[in-house]
């Protein structure tokens, strides 16, 4: 078999198994085992790159670009925009610029104005109003936020807007946890989300759980590479934190 068919069986496995864990139509299965170089191309542009985008790793990397090219440019346009034609698409251009530049609290009226009309159903407006609301502290708004999302956009309950309603419900309601956990960790299995995993049963004074699943985490840790441990430090710390509480716990 030619490299070069290969190769476009392997990348279009790959999304295959992307198209799996993070619940995407089954229909994307057929597409892409059918036409592995065309498929690819297609669920690349309509599925895999959109996400990135959203995602933590998709953000860090854009945002590390601009803060070398020219950290406050996206803000400025985005703020100048909103100034010239006052549009929902304008505000939520800003309101996603202030979110990207740790600017929260500024971003969320803009979020909330925009969560509502043609992007009543919009995912970065609905995800980015969790995001801000949970950073405020509002937890039980940002579940409300995320279930709005998932019930209209149910293939977006995955990745880390799973790990993000797993973490609230641990605040708000976590008798409903459990089984935001098992989502988030099937669709996000990470360092990230086996240490909130982990630090939850503390919390919940499952002990006998919450040790093996800690202990991996820095077991993992230890067998990652030096980007993965750096990318994944607060959580890796947090860990080593809920064990040591056990320890002395005994």
């Amino acid at each position: 078999m030619p490299f070069l068919a290969i190769l476009h069986i392997a990348i279009a496995i790959f999304f295959a198994v992307h198209a799996v864990r993070t619940g995407r139509h089954t229909v994307w299965l057929f597409v892409l085992l059918s036409f592995p170089f065309l498929g690819s191309l297609v669920y690349f542009f309509a599925e895999f790159l959109p996400a990135q985008r959203h995602s933590r790793l998709g953000r860090r990397a854009g945002a590390a670009l601009r803060q070398i090219i020219d950290p406050q440019r996206e803000l400025r346009e985005a703020r100048l925009a909103l100034e010239q034609t006052p549009s929902m698409g304008n505000r939520l251009r800003l309101a996603q610029a202030l979110l990207e530049a740790d600017q929260a609290e500024e971003a969320l009226p803009h979020f909330q104005a925009c969560a509502q009309g043609v992007f009543a159903h919009d995912a970065a407006a609905l995800s980015g109003l969790a995001r801000c609301q949970a950073a405020a502290g509002q937890e039980a708004a940002a579940v409300s936020s995320l279930r709005r999302l998932f019930e209209h956009q149910p293939e977006r309950y995955s990745g880390e807007l799973a790990l993000l309603m797993a973490r609230l419900l641990a605040v708000v309601h976590p008798e409903q946890a459990d089984a935001a956990f098992e989502i988030a960790l099937r669709t996000h299995s990470g360092l990230e989300t086996h240490s909130a995993w982990g630090q939850f049963l503390l919390a919940q004074d499952r002990k006998a759980e919450a040790r093996p699943v800690l202990e991996q985490v820095l077991k993992d840790a230890r067998l990652s590479s030096a980007h993965a441990r750096d990318f994944n430090r607060h959580a890796i710390a947090a860990a080593e934190a809920a064990l040591d509480r056990l320890g002395r716990a005994g």
